[in-house]
């Protein structure tokens, strides 16, 4: 291959004519065009993908009918998994009142169960994006999946309400599944285009929440014919079960972690620096910005897994509906997931290309605001269905399109503690869920003065995710980019926010010339007007350099940077 003079091999990417737009293709970057590999490395050289990477050999772009190694595989068989463990999760849901007569089961026991399931989750999500740091997605994910089969297993020999309720939290734990899902999307896919893979992803694989509303008491009742109703339930959970197992056993064979290859084989050959755990863990816990998104998917996130839990037995009981019936037009919240939540993803990629980080955020507090606003509506039209319906598919719509904007903005506030991040932010989610349904749901009329009625729960719920969205969304600041009311800090650049995550004897070693890439990468997030005036300047700096004469070297290209830490700046920049 010839080797151009900065030392790369332009080595073009299989698929239809190279540089022409490809329809399979999706996201802001739908071409096929040619990539460039070190051509001092023979391995990577040999490298052929059958999408446009970047400089880290991230996805550029989705082909969502392909199943290629390693970026559509991953993808596809990443956001199943997930689908799956929402699937499991919330499978008893819909059976609610068959269980509650088989095993005893009150109301005020079954909504406890619902808590349970998400708070089971909550400590296991940050471990798991530990996990995936140290050991990568694939066996972080697989180990999961297979470990908490069982626990689905088991709730079929249940036969108390307090064996029912320690069921659902252990099955809960599989839930951290999210976490996995968003930060192996966030290493296959470039910053470009991240937003609307993780939550494709993400939005994909929440939709078992919707479908099990369907699924299972369907399952149950054919189940039912040939045996009792009681045993019928129990019978249906090994479906969900066996499907956790040989999924973990399909992602261990058919993917790998990272564009390049597995952790362990990368690490092996010198090619990833082994993680420190600790480390990561104090760089993630010591970042306000990740907190600030975490309070964000606690009422996002936190405020659907609440209406996931409630929304079947409260349009039963306020409209009168069957079991099957109100767990079919409670599907219609968690189905929107299909559509919403990878909307939201794509919209922060589209806002992100044009206005940068700032236009991102500005998305994330418009669509937080429009779902908890029509949350509240959905209780002032208590008394009528059709509003009711209406004011649900507009609640799931910005809920879960904000659910997809807050992770088009996480893979940036950390590179070196990605998986913790991920693992934090879905850990608030969690933590959202037991919050909301505890606080407005988990509560009976002999609280007195504090009881609050279902419909009054769901306007108090909508007023307190929009009072979050302004001081969550607002109070998030990059110094290189700026926030959604105040412009970035002169002379800070990605290179000085990414560093700043090594010490200065790690930075001597040169540990941190592994975010270089992704620092390089995420200039995009200074959005299209600024990228314009930076060239500018440093066209006319060119200029001024060599005398007017603009040809002498070249004019300097942003990507090629490698801007050391300036101005004492730190990662909060002060």
């Amino acid at each position: 291959m010839a080797t151009n003079g900065d030392g790369f091999t332009d080595d073009s990417v299989k698929g239809p004519v190279s540089g022409k737009k490809n329809p399979k293709l999706q996201g802001p970057f739908p071409y096929e065009h040619k990539i460039k590999v070190p051509a001092n490395d023979p391995e990577l050289s040999q490298h052929v993908f059958k999408l446009p990477v970047d400089s880290e050999h991230k996805a550029k772009a989705l082909n969502l009918f392909s199943l290629a190694q390693p970026h559509m595989r991953s993808f596809h068989l990443n956001w199943i998994g997930f689908f799956i463990t929402f699937f499991s999760a919330y499978g008893a849901a819909p059976l609610i009142p068959t269980i509650r007569q088989d095993v005893g089961l009150t109301g005020y026991k079954a909504n406890e169960a619902g808590v349970v399931t998400t708070a089971g989750t909550v400590v296991v999500r940050v471990l798991m994006g530990s996990m995936c740091d140290k050991f990568g997605p694939r066996y972080a994910y697989a180990f999961l999946l297979m470990f908490t089969a069982p626990f689905i297993f088991g709730i079929a020999a249940v036969h108390t309400a307090p064996g029912y309720i320690i069921s659902r939290f252990l099955i809960g734990w599989a839930l951290a599944a999210f976490v996995t899902c968003q930060f192996w999307t966030s290493i296959m896919f470039s910053p470009n285009v991240v937003g609307f893979a993780n939550a494709l992803a993400g939005g994909w694989g929440n939709a078992g929440g919707g479908v099990t509303q369907v699924v299972m008491p369907n399952l149950a009742d054919g189940i039912g014919k040939h045996t009792y109703a009681f045993r019928a339930w129990r019978w249906a959970f090994f479906f969900p079960g066996c499907l956790q197992i040989i999924w973990g056993l399909v992602i261990l064979m058919f993917t790998q972690d990272t564009p390049d290859g597995s952790y362990a084989a990368l690490e092996k050959k010198g090619k990833k620096q082994k993680a420190n755990l600790l480390k990561e863990l104090l760089n993630g816990f010591t970042n306000y910005r990740i907190w600030l998104l975490a309070a964000c998917y606690a009422y996002s996130f936190g405020v659907e897994l609440a209406i996931d839990n409630t929304l079947a037995p409260y349009l039963g009981s306020q409209f009168g509906f069957s079991t099957n019936k109100a767990a079919n037009l409670a599907s219609i919240f968690g189905m929107m997931n299909f559509w919403a939540r990878p909307l939201g993803g794509f919209l922060s990629d589209i806002v992100g290309r044009r206005f940068g980080m700032r236009g991102r955020l500005w998305l994330l507090w418009s669509t937080m605001t429009f779902g908890g606003l029509f949350v509240c509506l959905m209780g002032v039209a208590g008394n009528s269905y059709a509003a009711t319906q209406a004011f649900i598919i507009l609640a799931a719509a910005g809920i879960e399109g904000t659910c997809g904007a807050i992770y088009g903005v996480v893979p940036f506030v950390s590179r070196r503690s990605c998986g913790l991040c991920c693992g934090l932010v879905s850990a608030g989610g969690a933590i959202g869920g037991v919050m909301n349904q505890g606080i407005f749901f988990l509560n009976t009329a002999a609280a007195g003065p504090y009881y609050i009625p279902p419909i009054d729960a769901f306007k108090w719920m909508g007023v307190v995710m929009i009072a979050v969205s302004c001081f969550g969304v607002g109070g998030q600041y990059f110094p290189m980019w700026g926030g959604m009311f105040f412009p970035a800090k002169k002379g800070i650049t990605e290179e000085d926010y990414y560093f700043a995550e090594y010490n200065s004897a790690e930075r001597e070693k040169g540990y941190h010339l592994a975010s270089s890439a992704f620092a390089n990468e995420s200039r995009s997030m200074r959005g299209m007007k600024r990228t314009a005036a930076d060239a500018a300047a440093r066209f006319k700096a060119q200029q001024e350099a060599n005398g007017g004469d603009d040809t002498a070297h070249g004019i300097m290209d942003s990507s090629t940077s490698t801007t050391p830490m300036t101005n004492g700046a730190s990662r909060n920049g002060v």
